[in-house]
């Protein structure tokens, strides 16, 4: 357990008081059952009698009433309760007092606890530990947190230790009770409550990227928590839409994720030696005038000797490790419907899967992660020269890629506003990032660009419920007063399939501009959109530039009332048959009315592993309607925008994704493959 002194107690104290959500507790649903409980497991434990007594003095909501009942209650919570050992080491190390008296605890100290150790999935089933996986759960503490979970291997006995938030280790796991699972722990589960660029400056084996974040002045840009603007609106908990009632998010929180060369990669790849006197580095301006050169020669046009300026070569390194966003580890790469991955088996992957982000700084620059069965992890920048196009095997990876850890050994990875994941090699925008492992068809799920659904915990989640988002939420999404929007999860079950599981749903006439990543090179690209089609989707313009609030018309009105007999008659609609030659021939006729079929990518969501792909069906695979075809500058923003030209306040639009692809791709020797 960390140590912390008593004047970082009071910090700590009002970090978690801050964040705590206890007026969210539904008492409306609580009542006894004739079953045994989770508390019941807890107060017949005599070496949980601590953590028993904390239950008792954290009030569960407005009504006063405490988290014993709650947990005797009806739900599905999973509750990591630590041992009597664990509850007064952490009293002692906060009150800097052996042998604490627990009776003295003060009740916002006990509620910190109890929030921290309970996870309320809802109407999910609560986790059994047969069902973690590395990362985050994905429903958070109830102190409005995401626990992080890791594994371990016993060095004696072989037997895998799991971890929650690196330090509390589960010694008895997989309690089952009428309403969830209870899972002993070691310590108390109380994550940092420090910023990212705090957390980073505190781990022992990062001093020199935490150097480097103060140097640039990055670590000033890596310090909001939340929007306290969002936090004044009196915000109803949930919104009726034309279609669906919807929950709305109560929070809007900021948050980053930044890969991290450890100490160890730095000494080993720039030959850089730390020398330390006392209790600290002795040769920092040895190592900073290393840094500079070498960074130098990564970014000889970055000549701006000031370090904080984003022309200068050391802060343009540094920003290519930054991103928007507080990921966990296990939605790094959002997994669902792709070929041969199973959704209920996370170590069942299948074929290679691709997430692009920009990185921040004036010059933002695309990020990619794959990961897949051939992959061995999630890797930064892979490069793959050939594919089987027919199964989509690796044949050829000049390039493996930067290995992402999941953890960084017993140390904590998760900071109050994002996470750091330590990587196996420097990271940096060498020429081979842009020509070769960018150079290719760049397929964007619409909501991965928008960050804030990510931090805030709504992406990827495994209910069926909705979700709305007010206009703002998303810095990369504005639309107007008379569009709603909101997020469809686990919306690759029914209806048309999504890509990544969730999708956006604006409804009314709509009009709505999204803000586009930028290309890695200029020259000629298409922009392809997949879109949902029906009776309801109306008639669209489309839009396109650099100037958001003056973007030109491209094209000719999108007609989205289409089905399948129609879509055959107006652009070729076709099933494959086995016959290669004759598909490349209709497809291509398709693509005359700048129309392609869907993605052989993903398919029907499968717990053994997803099969199909684009002749799953025409209601459940959306076609790719191509946009724009003409140049784009990589130095430029663009903004896409959609508005309907038919008055009909019962219209939808839901956007799946979007590609950029280059000429090269789409026009070149060989025909562009269908995955």
């Amino acid at each position: 357990m960390k140590k912390i002194s008593f004047g970082l107690l009071m910090l700590t104290l009002l970090a978690f008081s801050f964040f705590s959500c206890s007026d969210k507790v539904d008492e409306s649903n609580i009542y006894v059952f004739n079953g045994k409980s989770i508390a019941d497991y807890i107060k017949e434990d005599p070496d949980l009698s601590y953590y028993y007594f904390m239950l008792q003095h954290a009030k569960s909501g407005k009504k006063g009433s405490t988290m014993d009942h709650l947990l005797e209650a009806r739900g599905n919570y999973t509750v990591f309760a630590p041992t009597n050992a664990a509850v007064q080491h952490y009293l002692d190390s906060i009150f800097a007092t052996p042998n604490y008296d627990i009776n003295q605890t003060p009740d916002s100290v006990a509620q910190d606890i109890v929030f921290n150790s309970i996870i309320d999935t809802e109407s999910s089933e609560a986790y059994k530990t047969t069902t973690f996986q590395e990362g985050t759960f994905d429903y958070k503490t109830m102190a409005d947190r995401f626990a992080t979970v890791s594994f371990g291997t016993n060095d004696t006995t072989g037997k895998v230790r799991i971890f929650i938030d690196a330090f509390s280790e589960i010694t008895n796991p997989d309690n089952e009770a009428e309403n969830g699972w209870m899972h002993v722990v070691n310590r108390v589960v109380m994550p940092y409550s420090s910023t990212l660029p705090d957390l980073i400056a505190s781990q022992d084996n990062l001093q020199i990227f935490s150097r480097l974040l103060l140097a640039t002045h990055w670590s000033d840009s890596l310090t909001l928590i939340r929007d306290e603007e969002y936090e004044s609106r009196d915000l109803p908990n949930r919104v009726q839409t034309a279609t669906m009632n919807a929950i709305v998010p109560q929070h809007r929180y900021y948050g980053y994720t930044a890969f991290v060369e450890p100490d160890s990669v730095f000494c080993n790849k720039w030959g850089i030696s730390l020398k330390y006197e006392g209790s600290g580095v002795s040769n920092w301006d040895e190592i900073m005038e290393k840094v500079k050169v070498i960074c130098q020669s990564y970014y000889p046009n970055a000549t701006n000797p000031d370090l904080t300026s984003p022309d200068n070569a050391v802060n343009q390194f540094v920003a290519y490790h930054l991103v928007k966003g507080a990921m966990s580890y296990n939605k790094l790469v959002i997994h669902y419907n792709e070929v041969g991955y199973a959704y209920t088996n996370p170590l069942k992957l299948g074929i290679d899967k691709m997430q692009y982000w920009e990185t921040m700084g004036k010059y933002p620059r695309l990020l990619k992660m794959t990961e897949g069965a051939q992959t061995a992890g999630k890797r930064l920048n892979r490069y793959v020269a050939k594919y089987d196009w027919d199964t989509y095997d690796e044949l050829d990876v000049p390039r493996p890629g930067i290995l992402v850890s999941p953890d960084n050994g017993v140390r904590d990875i998760q900071a109050l506003n994002g996470f750091y994941y330590p990587i196996d090699d420097v990271l940096w925008y060498d020429e081979d990032v842009p020509g070769k492992v960018l150079n290719e068809r760049i397929r964007f799920d619409v909501l991965s660009q928008q960050p804030e659904l990510m931090t805030n915990g709504l992406r990827a989640l495994p209910n069926a419920n909705y979700y709305y988002i007010y206009d703002g939420y998303c810095e990369g999404i504005r639309y107007s007063d008379d569009t709603q929007l909101t997020l469809l999860e686990v919306y690759g079950l029914a209806g048309n399939r999504a890509f990544e599981q969730d999708e956006p749903f604006f409804e009314g006439n709509y009009d709505v501009i999204f803000k586009l990543p930028r290309v890695p090179n200029s020259g000629t690209y298409e922009l392809r959109v997949a879109v949902g089609n029906g009776d309801g989707c109306g008639m669209m313009q489309i839009y396109l530039g650099t100037d958001k609030n003056n973007l030109s018309a491209i094209g000719l009105p999108l007609d989205m009332r289409y089905n399948e007999q129609t879509a055959a008659t107006l652009f070729g609609y076709f099933i494959d048959s086995d016959l290669k030659d004759d598909n490349l021939r209709k497809e291509r006729d398709m693509r005359n009315h700048d129309v392609m079929k869907g993605t052989n990518c993903y398919g029907s969501a499968s717990s053994a592993g997803t099969t199909g792909g684009r002749n799953d069906g025409f209601s459940l695979h959306k076609l790719r309607h191509i946009l724009y075809r003409g140049y784009v500058d990589q130095n430029k923003t663009y903004y896409i925008r959609f508005k309907t030209i038919l008055s009909n306040p019962a219209a939808h639009l839901d956007i799946d994704y979007m590609e950029w692809c280059p000429k090269n791709v789409y026009a070149g020797v060989n025909a562009e493959d269908y995955w």
